[in-house]
This record gives structure tokens, C-alpha cells and sequence, in this order.
């Protein structure tokens, strides 16, 4: 049985087929119903459907579409969906240039799992999976519409774009200057008719601006300030860390943080060969570069898939072919974008920082996605060698290769996440709204994925959790919390702030595990604070215990983050909150850290 011989629908339904058994294997893990896999930068956060819709219309994405399904499967669902866009993008590209349908579908399997793009779940980044599969659809439309001149795919083309830009600007930018630069060749080498063309691009300019004007209002606005803002307190930061940094070099270091150093791109041959991820609960810990100066950080694998990077080598075997031409613009591509990836690590890059927009792309590594896209359309070029020789059966078993090699490499990366009722969220009073003493990010997900109502105004709680310790009322349920984030650190001191009587400056040391140095830091309080922090300290060791919960905005001007500490030592039966600050990177790695202090008993206690 040839290829040719088979119906498109059949191969189609055979390889989304291969897609969701490759899901089925690799997240096999947290297929309960109350078990999700860790993805800290993506909140749960149930919407009813009237919320859902209107967050929708307020910025369209694939993602918001998304939504609109129980946010049971929701949650973990858009990466499964943008994975298989990410396929269709593929697939829709390499029909349009003239492969064969086996051929296309291998190269979009290859394109799903692309490590950079796939275990993205693993650090819950919704709106760079989402942005980068809806966007790469745009290389198909564009190649239509050069072809053809018909304005349809002219307005797929503008859709496409405007759905992507909602997702996340940055990468959106990213894959346009792609786009753009596959136009141009287009340009170059189809030499279409200039009317079609120009009647297809104002098609497409203006469903672009009809359906994007949420994204860029909203782009215009929150989105820009935001960067803004981070710029300045990067700045801020880097200077109280050191007077003689300038305002060039911070913006520079803040710009490049999660460059992709050069020895890991021997992960293109060997996963996981620097570990896994910085989770401290990893077995694998990455013991890598990538991140800043201050931490090293790296929550995915840049592994494309040895399917992929062979079939993109037997690419070559068809240079000569009329329907390959593309084929070292692919090739370009590939180059082009791993040296941009590289950010600090090559000198080309201070150039393409001074180029207007991209001094507002922060981390180089982003760039790498377009490595592993064009390295998928090479691998759907090269699959056509074999599939046009061996027929149905290679298309078939390449497909089945890059899918379960795809899924075997993203395996390390699912953390299970138990979001099951526990013995808190279970005593709670059917109907009864619960305030949490101690803002634990962990018990407000389990109780927002078990539909228990949450508070932040202690008035309006019918029932209150907090850290076990006797009290007058006998509490409803206690419970050992084994994975409350808590952590054991040293007091070295207090300095004097000059110029400033009003507060002290606290230097601690803390371990993070994994890594075999304590780190040493300063937190600024106030200095009527200093003396009842005194007391939380254990006298022989200078130790204590401290859950951190990030509870202000950042300053920009003074660089710094408001945090609400609750700090005890070893055997005391009472906690005390502590306001203080600490500098940005301070303030996302403490309420992260765990595994470094005791396992602290909750207690569901009756409103007083």
C-alpha cells in the first residue's frame, strides 16, 4: 500500500492518533482527577463561562477559546491543544510547499515535540506555547496566499498574527521577524503578480488590526509599563548590589538573563545531560548556567528529538529537488536563531539589542524556538526521502518514532501535584468561606480546584487555617503539611542603614537545595521589628524557621519587593509575621524554597 493510496483523512486520524497516545504516556503520572503536574507560573483559577467569555473578548487567544471547556481539563488542557496546533502549523506549511501528506504529518509530530516548545508545561508558560503554535501558523497562510493570490488565506494570515499577539508579545515578535524574512524570499523566488499581493496584504492588514486592537491596546498599555517597570527595578537592584554599575550594563544584564550557554546545546544529543529542571524536589536537579548572575534557574529541556535531527539531515538528500528550495532558508533559519539564543554568550548580540524593539525581548534563549520549528520543517523535508520509498509504513513509523520519543524525553519533566481533599479542606463546613492565616500558595490552589470558597478579608470567613499551636478554641482538623514551603536560615547580624534610623538591614544565610553553599542575603525591616525578631531566633545557633509569601508590588525606584515572613525557631508554639524587603530575585526564590526546613502541622480553626 502506497501513500498516495491512502485518503488524507485516514492518515490524519492515524497520526492525531499517535499525538494523544504520546500524551497519554507522558503524562500518564497526573491523569487522576485530582492530580495536576506542577506548572508554578500558571495559577489555577476556575472562571465560570460568563468569566471565561468576557476575558476572551477582552484579549482573544487560542488559550482563551480554551477556557471556555472545564477548567479541570483546561488547566493542563491548552498545552495539550497548542502542542497539536503546534502540529497542524507544520503540517499546514509543509503541505503548502508540496509534501506529501505522510511526509507533513511526520515533520508536525516532530514540531509538537520539540523539547523547548513541549516541556514549557513544566514551568506553566500558557501564553509562550500559546503564542508560538498560533503564530507559526501564519507560515502556511503567508505561503498560500503568495502562491495563490487569493485574499481568504490572505485573512487567515491576519487572523493567525492577531490571535498570537494577545498570547505574549514577545515571542509573537519573534516569529514575525521569522515570518517576515520568509516573505521576502518568497518574494524573491515565487515573483508573484503585484496586484493580488497588494490587495492580500491590505486583506491582511486589516483583519490583523480588526481582531488584534484588544492585544495592542492592551499591548500599548499594562504590557509596556510592565517592561518598563522591570527595567527600572533591574536597574535599581543592580546598582544598590554594586554603585558602579551603570545604567547600560543593568539594562544589558536584565536583557540577557536566560541566555543559552554554549555547553548546553549538547542536550541537542544527549537530554537531561546537565539534569532536568531547578526544582529542588527534582532527582535530577540542572546544574547548568542558564538564568542570571544572582540564580540559575531552568524549568525545561532544549532537546529537539534525535527523529527530528535526523530526518532534518537526510534533508540534504533532496537539494536538488525543484519542490526544496526553501531548503536553506530552513537551513539559515536554524543558524541564524541559535546564534541569536546564545544572548551574552556572542558578541553579535549588543548589535541586535540596539535595533529598535529588541532591547525589549528578555531572554535570548526565546530565540531557540525558531531553531526547533525550522528543524521540524527540515525533518518533514527529509521524511519525504523515505516516505516516497517505502511508502505508508515509513510515514507511519517516523510518525510513531518522534511522538514516543517526544513523550519519553518530557516524562522527567511531569511533577505530580495531589490537589485531592486533605484533612483541612475536607472539615470545612459545606458552604462555610475560608481565610488562610498564612497565604500558602498551595492550600489556595487545592481549595480553588475544590470549588472551597477563599477569602482575603478575615471579617467574611466562616472559618480560618493557620499554623497548629495551642489554642482557646479546639480546632476543627490539623494535618501535617509536608510541602508548605518553609525554610531554616541563620541571622549573621543587623547593620545600620545610613541616613536612615527608621530601619536595619538583616543579613541571612539560607541553603537551597541541591547546591552545596549557603547563599548569604540582606532583607531590609524596620528597626522596631529587629528586637521581636530577635526573640524568633534560636540563641545557640542563630537559626530559624521562615515560611516567605510575596505580599506587595515591586518598587521600581527603590528595587526592591515587599515580603510577609512568618518566622519561629525550633520547639516554639507561636509564629511571628514579619514585614520586610528584599530584592526582586530574593523575593521569587524564598517562597519557592522548600525541602529546607521542618514539616509544619496546620489547623482548620472556627471563626472566633
Amino acid at each position: 500500500m502506497t501513500l498516495e493510496r491512502m485518503k488524507p483523512w485516514l492518515v490524519a486520524a492515524v497520526m492525531t492518533a499517535l499525538y494523544a497516545l504520546a500524551i497519554v504516556l507522558c503524562f500518564w503520572k497526573v491523569l487522576g482527577p485530582d492530580v495536576v503536574f506542577v506548572a508554578p507560573d500558571a495559577p489555577i483559577a476556575p472562571l465560570s463561562l460568563a468569566e471565561a467569555w468576557r476575558q476572551f473578548l477582552h484579549v482573544p487567544t487560542l488559550q482563551g477559546l480554551v477556557s471556555l471547556l472545564p477548567y479541570r481539563f483546561a488547566y493542563e488542557g491548552t498545552f495539550w491543544v497548542d502542542g497539536y496546533v503546534m502540529c497542524l502549523a507544520a503540517v499546514f506549511l509543509l503541505r503548502g510547499r508540496g509534501s506529501s501528506w505522510g511526509a507533513a504529518w511526520v515533520g508536525g509530530l516532530c514540531a509538537a515535540f520539540v523539547g523547548y516548545f513541549f516541556t514549557l508545561f513544566c514551568a506553566g508558560h500558557r501564553g509562550v506555547v500559546d503564542a508560538l503554535a498560533v503564530t507559526c501558523l501564519c507560515f502556511g497562510a503567508l505561503l498560500r496566499g503568495v502562491r495563490t493570490g487569493r485574499p481568504w488565506w490572505w485573512a487567515l494570515l491576519g487572523l493567525f498574527a492577531a490571535l498570537g499577539l494577545g498570547a505574549q508579545v514577545d515571542i509573537w515578535f519573534i516569529v514575525v521577524c521569522a515570518l517576515t524574512a520568509y516573505g521576502v524570499w518568497l518574494l524573491c523566488v515565487e515573483r508573484p503578480n503585484w496586484k493580488p499581493l497588494l490587495v492580500g496584504v491590505v486583506v491582511a492588514a486589516a483583519v490583523f488590526g480588526a481582531c488584534a486592537w484588544p492585544a495592542i491596546r492592551n499591548m500599548a498599555g499594562t504590557a509596556q509599563a510592565t517592561r518598563e517597570d522591570q527595567l527600572k527595578q533591574a536597574t535599581v537592584s543592580a546598582q544598590q548590589a554594586n554603585p558602579a554599575t551603570t545604567e547600560a550594563d543593568a539594562r544589558w544584564d536584565f536583557i540577557t538573563g536566560w541566555s543559552l550557554p554554549p555547553e548546553d546545546l549538547a542536550e541537542l544529543f544527549v537530554p537531561g545531560i546537565h539534569g532536568h529542571t531547578s526544582y529542588p524536589f527534582d532527582p535530577e536537579p540542572y546544574t547548568g548556567r542558564m538564568g542570571t548572575e544572582q540564580i540559575h534557574l531552568r524549568q525545561h529541556t532544549i532537546h529537539i528529538g534525535w527523529v527530528a535531527l535526523a530526518l532534518a539531515l537526510l534533508s540534504f538528500l533532496r537539494r536538488r529537488d525543484p519542490e526544496a528550495r526553501d531548503l536553506w532558508f530552513w537551513w539559515g533559519l536554524v543558524g541564524v536563531a541559535l546564534v541569536l539564543a546564545l544572548g551574552r554568550y556572542t558578541p553579535l548580540y549588543r548589535a541586535v539589542v540596539a535595533l529598535p524593539f529588541f532591547d525589549q525581548i528578555r531572554a535570548p534563549a526565546k530565540w531557540f524556538h525558531l531553531t526547533g520549528f525550522a528543524i521540524a520543517i527540515l525533518a518533514g523535508i527529509g521524511a519525504e526521502t523515505a516516505v516516497r520509498r517505502f511508502g505508508v509504513k515509513a510515514a507511519l513509523g517516523l510518525g510513531a518514532a518522534a511522538a514516543l520519543c517526544g513523550a519519553l524525553v518530557a516524562r522527567p519533566y511531569v511533577f505530580p501535584r495531589d490537589l485531592s481533599q486533605n484533612a483541612l479542606t475536607a472539615a470545612v463546613p459545606e458552604g462555610a468561606t475560608l481565610y488562610n492565616t498564612l497565604p500558602w500558595a498551595g492550600l489556595a490552589d487545592l481549595c480553588r480546584w475544590q470549588g472551597v470558597p477563599l477569602t482575603t478579608d478575615s471579617t467574611q470567613a466562616d472559618a480560618f487555617v493557620a499554623l497548629a499551636q495551642p489554642w482557646s478554641k479546639p480546632s476543627l482538623a490539623t494535618m501535617s503539611a509536608t510541602d508548605i514551603p518553609v525554610t531554616t536560615c541563620r541571622l549573621l547580624g543587623f547593620s545600620a542603614v545610613p541616613g536612615d534610623a527608621q530601619h536595619v538591614v538583616a543579613t541571612i544565610t539560607f541553603s537551597i537545595p541541591g547546591q552545596a553553599q549557603s547563599r548569604q542575603t540582606q532583607i531590609l525591616l524596620a528597626a522596631r521589628d529587629a528586637q521581636m525578631f530577635a526573640q524568633a531566633i534560636d540563641p545557640e545557633t542563630r537559626t530559624f524557621h521562615a515560611h516567605w509569601n510575596v505580599i506587595g508590588e515591586p518598587d521600581a525606584r527603590a528595587g526592591s519587593v515587599e515580603l510577609l515572613a512568618f518566622v519561629w525557631r525550633s520547639g516554639a508554639d507561636t509564629t511571628m509575621p514579619l514585614l520586610c524587603k528584599a530584592s526582586p530575585d530574593l523575593a521569587r526564590l524564598l517562597p519557592r524554597l522548600r525541602a529546607s526546613g521542618p514539616k509544619v502541622p496546620l489547623a482548620l480553626l472556627p471563626k472566633p
